[in-house]
């Protein structure tokens, strides 16, 4: 079982914590939808996301793989669920995975409180 600190519970439950990435965000490394970036070290994920794409596609805060309720932990699903973003961009695709992710999706995380 992950060990949480009362803070870090906090920080995570509010979504605090994703509030440096959106700095990256407003410095245009990274979008508000698109596949979560994963670290360098994650060699089946970054081997599943570049059989199937995804790796051309700018990283985000949210999306398919996280209102999914996907984390990195099942890299073939989630790179699956990821390349639905490769599809032609639209607005309202954005605006309904911002949705989906205010109201409450989003929550693919291993780590439960």
């Amino acid at each position: 079982m992950a060990q949480i600190t009362k803070t870090g519970r906090i920080l995570r439950k509010y979504k605090i914590d994703e509030l440096p990435q959106l700095i990256n965000v407003l410095n245009g490394t990274m979008s508000f939808v698109g596949p979560r970036p994963c670290l360098s070290t994650q060699l089946e994920l970054l081997a599943e996301r570049q059989a199937r794409g995804v790796v051309a596609l700018k990283p985000g805060i949210t999306g398919p793989g996280q209102i999914a309720g996907l984390d990195m932990s099942t890299p073939a699903p989630l790179a699956e669920a990821d390349s639905l973003y490769l599809k032609p961009w639209s607005i309202g695709t954005d605006i309904g995975y911002l949705w989906k992710t205010f109201v409450g999706g989003g929550r693919g995380d291993a780590v439960r409180f």
